[in-house]
């Protein structure tokens, strides 16, 4: 019985370490075709945080995904990976902006002759 109520006890206790992300900061399917490369520029002026960016693709690859930091004009790789998976391919970074004067483009490639890529591209502030 000490068991069961400690057991809903901690069930019913608030998620303290549970980080709540109340919406997309932007949240885009897009379509990819067969060699092709797509590139989206994300303007973040002045608006300094920590940024999650997540891509995700049920398509059959291979696809490159690659994360760039825009200063004015100059950009800078970040993290690049190459997946090469069948229906099941996910990327996941943070991106730290604390002065907030840097930008954000996220690209991604197809290097799949016979078929296109939707790719989820999902980014979140975080708290």
């Amino acid at each position: 019985m000490k068991i069961f109520t400690l057991l809903l006890s901690l069930l019913l206790l608030p998620q303290a370490n549970a980080i709540e992300i109340e919406e997309y900061l932007y949240y885009r399917d897009v379509n990819v075709p067969s060699f092709q490369t797509l590139r989206e520029f994300f303007d973040l002026p002045n608006r300094p945080g920590n940024y999650e960016i997540t891509l995700v693709s049920d398509s059959i690859g291979p696809l490159t995904f690659q994360i760039f930091r825009v200063h004015e004009d100059e950009e800078v790789s970040v993290k690049r990976s190459r997946s090469y998976s069948v229906r099941d391919h996910e990327f996941q970074m943070s991106f730290k902006n604390p002065q907030g004067a840097n930008d954000l483009i996220v690209q991604i490639s197809n290097t799949n002759p016979a078929a296109s890529a939707m790719v989820s591209v999902i980014v979140v502030e975080l708290p």
